[in-house]
């Protein structure tokens, strides 16, 4: 019976690795018939025979491969309370579309809970679980783990000449993020990624740029059949990244735009629908995205935020992002654009200067929460951020990551705070531009009782409270944010441009301040110190106020020419 049962398993396994899978079905069907009514037994032929199945498909038929899988472990898909480990080939495969479905978390108990157990007979087997869970600790950025695991069980990998390279390369993505310096031969196009990738995080762009260029000169079979991903839009990413980082947006959005349109066209394949596919789309779309904002193309930057927020709705960078876009849109000509109008004739003549009213918010009746470049939008994208940002004790080691915002690394205590001081600006800048002065000053308040804030950050939190007093007609306490020897402190560390951008606001505020106390000479003397087109409107009205008619032709001639540059 035992000779029986021997041959049709052999014959399968052959005929699998030869990849003749109606063969290898064939077999096993004839095994699960000598097996009968062991259910035991009958429960690994039926598992080899959905492996088999799946293989038939070229790995596409992935619900039902899952259901099979499930069926076999007696769990709901992504659960990992594993009691049973008789059948450790089955709990690596389910391992395996727990990992491709992105349950990395889960892959790893399952993995972990294997390698604890005494029933892996199979060298290879052992190699492969320890593979997948290396790669699963890294795509979990648990990079000390991986670590932990290649010192404990890495040792029978090195003499594997099959998975030798693979296990180094594991390694060294993990010492590689923990800033530990890495050393590869240039010998392959995986090799070549991690490389450039060291030169990236050192420092060394353009070193890192001519490094994945070397894949022009090297021979590989690197395409999502084989490896899951678009080799070309994978180099088009990473180019863009680098670009990115050097300040070079324009080129930048070049090569996202290339990933993209790569990837695209990878995904319009058969090989999309295999499981091994990363469908990497919202990651590419969402360094465009950074790329087009930082290019100052808030319309096109917005659309690609809002499909990255679709698919990680819990990083608060894209909510902020998304924030940004809406304040470019809705108020970048806040400053110019004045129209002048002359009524009458001699005497008689009027000169009217107004502003042109363009709509900044908005008025279709629509609900706030559906994206649209609104301010009112920009709001909750921020009470958004705010909320994915908990309020907790400060923690001993501020770089300890305690915030996943995936497709980016976690975010740290120093860096949730930075955040979150940042939002505390910007919100106080909408709510002001939203005509809602008392959670403007609220936001203002809270940055100002913010340790951590910085010197830029607390003078802009002083401006905005200011400005938020002066419409609640509370003068004096406004004057109180502007006092210059303390703006002068917090602003003496800044670039000089900085530096012009919060003194105009500071002046103007103060100048403002005076002329609702009445005191039209101090405000005069204040506005003339100041060379910004922001001012020339309340120039012309101090101008007219204090009966310097002849003055107001020539702010006319200065606004008409900031206008048409």
């Amino acid at each position: 019976m035992a000779n029986s049962k021997d041959e049709p398993a052999f014959l399968a396994h052959q005929c699998y690795l030869k990849k003749d899978y109606a063969g290898a079905m064939q077999h096993l069907n004839e095994l699960e018939t000598i097996v009968g009514n062991n259910s035991s037994l009958l429960k690994r032929v039926q598992h080899n025979k959905a492996v088999v199945e799946f293989a038939i498909s070229d790995m596409k038929n992935i619900d039902a491969f899952k259901k099979s899988i499930t069926q076999f472990t007696g769990l709901n898909f992504s659960e990992v309370d594993i009691k049973d480990t008789s059948m450790p080939c089955l709990l690596y495969n389910y391992a395996v579309v727990l990992y491709q479905s992105r349950y990395y978390y889960q892959c790893t108990v399952v993995l972990e809970k294997l390698l604890t157990s005494k029933n892996i007979n199979d060298t290879k087997l052992h190699h492969r679980i320890i593979l997948l869970l290396l790669e699963a600790t890294l795509c979990r950025r648990t990079y000390e783990k991986t670590l932990e695991i290649a010192k404990n069980h890495g040792e029978p990998l090195k003499s594997n000449n099959e998975v030798s390279d693979l296990y180094e390369r594991l390694v060294c993505r993990a010492q590689l993020y923990l800033g530990q310096k890495v050393n590869l031969k240039p010998d392959s196009i995986e090799n070549i990624f991690i490389i450039a990738q060291q030169k990236f995080v050192s420092g060394d762009n353009i070193d890192s740029a001519n490094t994945l260029g070397q894949y022009k000169a090297m021979k590989f079979n690197y395409d999502l059949k084989t490896q899951g991903e678009d080799i070309w839009a994978a180099i088009n990413n990473n180019l863009g990244v680098i670009y990115l980082s050097i300040k070079k947006p324009f080129l930048a959005t070049k090569y996202f735009q290339h990933a993209v349109k790569e990837h695209f066209r990878a995904m319009e394949s058969e090989d999309s629908e295999m499981l091994i596919a990363c469908k990497d789309r919202p990651l590419y779309v969402y360094n465009l995205g950074l790329a087009l904002l930082a290019a100052n193309n808030s319309e096109g930057a917005f659309e690609c935020l809002v499909e990255a927020a679709r698919h990680y709705p819990n990083n608060p960078r894209i909510w902020l992002r998304l924030a940004e876009c809406c304040v470019k849109k809705c108020c970048n000509e806040e400053a110019q654009q004045f129209t002048v109008k002359k009524l009458g004739s001699g005497p008689h003549t009027r000169i009217l200067l107004s502003k042109e009213n363009k709509e900044k918010y908005s008025t279709s009746g629509e609900s706030f929460a559906i994206p649209s470049l609104s301010l009112e939008f920009a709001a909750l994208c921020l009470r958004n951020a705010i909320s994915l940002l908990p309020d907790q004790e400060t923690v001993s080691d501020t770089s300890t990551a305690s915030i996943q915002a995936p497709p980016g690394p976690p975010i740290n205590w120093k860096q949730r705070c930075d955040l979150k001081n940042s939002i505390l600006v910007l919100q106080s800048y909408i709510f002001l531009h939203l005509q809602d002065p008392l959670s403007a000053l609220m936001s203002a308040n809270e940055l100002l009782n913010q340790s951590d804030a910085t010197t830029c950050q607390k003078a802009w939190a002083h401006i905005y409270a200011a400005e938020a007093l002066i419409n609640l007609d509370k003068i004096t306490d406004a004057v109180d944010h502007l006092h210059p020897p303390m703006i002068h402190d917090l602003v003496s560390v800044l670039p000089s441009q900085m530096r012009d951008m919060i003194a105009v606001s500071v002046w103007a505020k103060a100048a403002v301040c005076h002329i609702l106390r009445g005191d039209l000479i101090t405000a005069r003397k204040i506005l003339l110190q100041i060379n910004s087109p922001r001012v020339l409107p309340l120039q012309m009205y101090l101008e007219i106020c204090t009966g310097n008619i002849e003055n107001c032709h020539t702010i006319l001639r200065k606004i008409r020419i900031s206008n048409t540059s």
